[in-house]
């Protein structure tokens, strides 16, 4: 009986640690605060349609190197306000946004210059005096 017990205590300890887990976004760039810090934009939660507003957080990262320019997700014990400390669990994934809008800028590009250069291909052709039937 008491190893019944005590499987089943260990079975509600697992499963309250999951509970205490969550899904967190960090904005690519710091924020500038009225007190004049700079403290990273932080999102609870993982979709992607999720529209939450970013928070400011001005404490810290356990186990979490922060590098501007990219938007990271990761897998964090629950977050408190009150807390200075954020601990990872887990980087889940790290998005340049930047290569992303260079990527879009190049394929505009792309594009524009195809337009650019069938225009004048038509135009050449209408300035071509076309062969008269006989």
């Amino acid at each position: 009986m008491k190893k019944i017990i005590m499987a089943a205590l260990a079975c509600l300890c697992t499963i309250s640690g999951i509970n205490a887990q969550e899904f967190m976004k960090v904005s690519a760039e710091k924020v500038l605060t009225e007190d004049n810090q700079r403290c990273y934009q932080i999102r609870r939660g993982y979709s992607r349609k999720d529209k939450t507003q970013w928070e400011p957080f001005c404490g810290g990262f356990r186990n979490f190197y922060y590098e501007s320019g990219y938007e990271y997700t990761m897998h964090v014990e629950k977050y408190d306000p009150t807390a200075d400390t954020i601990v990872v669990i887990k980087t889940i994934g790290r998005d340049n946004s930047d290569s992303y809008r260079k990527m879009k800028e190049m394929q505009k590009k792309a594009a524009e210059a195809r337009a650019a250069k069938a225009a004048r291909d038509a135009e050449a052709g209408k300035t071509a005096a076309p062969a008269k039937k006989k």
